[in-house]
């Protein structure tokens, strides 16, 4: 058996698709238009039902439906269709993995093998139904032994059709040839000879038919009688996870970007699920709508890419994301479009440890590593990140160090036994200015706590410096002890000789 999932107003459900569910299904009542062509004189090429109702045809200029009233137009827009026929294949890919994708806003697919997992073709087709709702798709369903059969069916007759293998002929005998796929001289010989019904045309004799039409005419004859069996054209499948949204009028407002964007990464995500996947890495685009051309771009545009540390499928832990970058920016022109893309990976697979220490979950911890970032900064004045994981850096500069944005790979962390006693550097930051007084070479007295503290002993000097080309440091360093109203106590101080200035690097402890 055979099932088609066939979406009626193919365009006007593709161009309603990124508006949010309860204004979408508002849109779908009331009367709808697309049109199309030159910019002084867009014509209809599709339209709804309640558009119908009211007189609205093909072909009609957009001043004639204007005087119609109450009519919402919209503008033919390809990447709608597009992501509209990927979300119809994602769908249909979740039940079967024999599709063809047969025409805009049609795909059939392969029901063989799935009787045990989706049960009987009536069942299939509801829980069909079910998922292309999910996905904001209204569709028509049919059911039958052989796939053009099922396509005919969903295009003919609403709702859910499912037609017992040798009924073909009989349940499709209503339906017009018009529906066909005949050229536009075979429709006007059949039309002439009488011929508007599948009836008609299966009750034609065979040879007299195809002595005035052809094979062609006889391979219509059996498409009107349903007896035609071949093999389904396998999709190819989707290789890039990409949603966008075009505005109409550029938009300003936050809260009008953030519903578009949250539509987006619902879909894209319920396509890495549809395909048992998902993403480490998020990508956002907005093409910023400009009045003049600068520099000879024809608009502006504003990246930013997240890279996860785990791999994920939670479209509000993205959105979440997205929205705290979003409101940190500011942006120099209103916003035309929208796109998002995610790189496909394969979903982690975790096992919790009853006897390891608990841990935030990864997206969460994410989220709150993002709310710092709008707090701190992303970097400071020299590059270096102000969120993540220290690191040493190998070079000799003092207090040189990176920091890397966090793993979610455990750490493995080796225990080391030490035989002797150590101390340790607590460092102020920054170092505290300091003066020196200087018997010779040798510190003598060191301001400290608004006081000068007699030098009780000093070791040193240790001379470092490098990066001459840029960026470049130069330094003499001592460790002294100084008397001070707690006792002695051990310092490190440097000369910055490029600054010619002292400082208090830290006290050991």
């Amino acid at each position: 058996m055979f099932a088609c999932l066939y979406v009626p107003d193919f365009s006007v459900q593709a161009a309603l698709l990124p508006e949010r569910g309860d204004a979408r299904e508002i849109l779908r009542r009331s009367p709808v238009v697309i049109l199309d062509g030159p910019s002084n004189l867009p014509r209809v090429v599709a339209l709804n039902d309640p558009a119908r109702r009211l007189g609205i045809a093909i072909g009609m200029t957009k001043l004639q439906v204007e005087t119609c009233g109450g009519v919402a137009m919209r503008q033919k827009s390809q990447p709608e269709e597009d992501a509209a026929q990927a979300a119809l294949m994602n769908c249909a890919t979740a039940f079967s993995p024999k599709i063809e994708s047969a025409c805009p806003g049609a795909v059939i697919l392969d029901l063989t093998g799935t009787e045990k997992l989706l049960g009987p073709p009536e069942s299939a087709a509801k829980k069909l139904s079910a998922a292309a709702g999910e996905r904001g798709l209204h569709v028509r369903i049919a059911v039958a032994s052989n796939p053009d059969a099922a396509m005919h069916a969903a295009r003919g007759f609403p709702g859910i059709t499912v037609i017992p293998p040798g009924n073909e002929a009989q349940r499709l005998a209503g339906l017009r040839v018009d529906q066909l796929p005949a050229t536009p001289e075979a429709l006007d010989v059949l039309h002439g000879w009488g011929i508007y019904t599948f009836r008609s045309l299966a009750e034609l004799p065979e040879i007299p038919l195809t002595e005035r039409l052809g094979q062609s005419g006889l391979h219509l004859q059996r498409l009107a009688r349903g007896e035609v069996q071949r093999t389904l054209v396998p999709a190819a499948p989707l290789r890039e996870f990409i949603e966008s949204y075009e505005f109409e009028d550029p938009v300003e407002t936050l809260e009008s970007v953030s519903f578009v964007l949250n539509r987006l990464l619902q879909q894209v995500c319920v396509h890495l699920v549809s395909h048992a996947l998902a993403t480490n890495e998020l990508r956002l685009t907005l093409d910023l709508a400009v009045t003049q051309r600068r520099n000879g771009n024809d608009g502006e545009h504003y990246h930013h890419r997240w890279k996860l540390p785990v791999a994920t499928q939670d479209a509000r832990m993205l959105f979440r994301l997205s929205l705290l970058d979003l409101e940190r920016n500011t942006f120099s022109a209103p916003i035309r479009r929208v796109a998002v893309e995610v790189l496909p990976v394969k979903p982690r697979a975790a096992q919790g440890n009853l006897f390891a220490a608990s841990s935030p979950e990864a997206e969460k911890l994410e989220i709150t590593l993002a709310r710092l970032r709008g707090v701190v900064g992303d970097a400071d004045a020299d590059g270096i990140r102000c969120v993540g994981s220290p690191e040493i850096v190998d070079t000799h500069r003092p207090g040189a160090f990176a920091v890397h944005p966090f793993s979610s790979a455990a750490a493995v962390v080796e225990s080391v036994t030490v035989a002797f006693p150590t101390i340790a550097l607590r460092i102020f930051r920054p170092a505290l200015e300091t003066s020196v007084e200087l018997d010779g070479k040798t510190p003598r007295s060191v301001r400290f706590a608004m006081k000068h503290r007699s030098v009780l002993a000093a070791s040193g000097p240790w001379c470092t410096s490098g990066n001459w080309w840029s960026n470049s440091w130069d330094r003499e360093e001592w460790d002294v002890a100084l008397n001070t109203t707690a006792g002695i106590g051990f310092y490190r101080i440097y000369r910055d000789r490029i600054s010619k200035r002292w400082f208090v690097e830290g006290i050991f402890d």
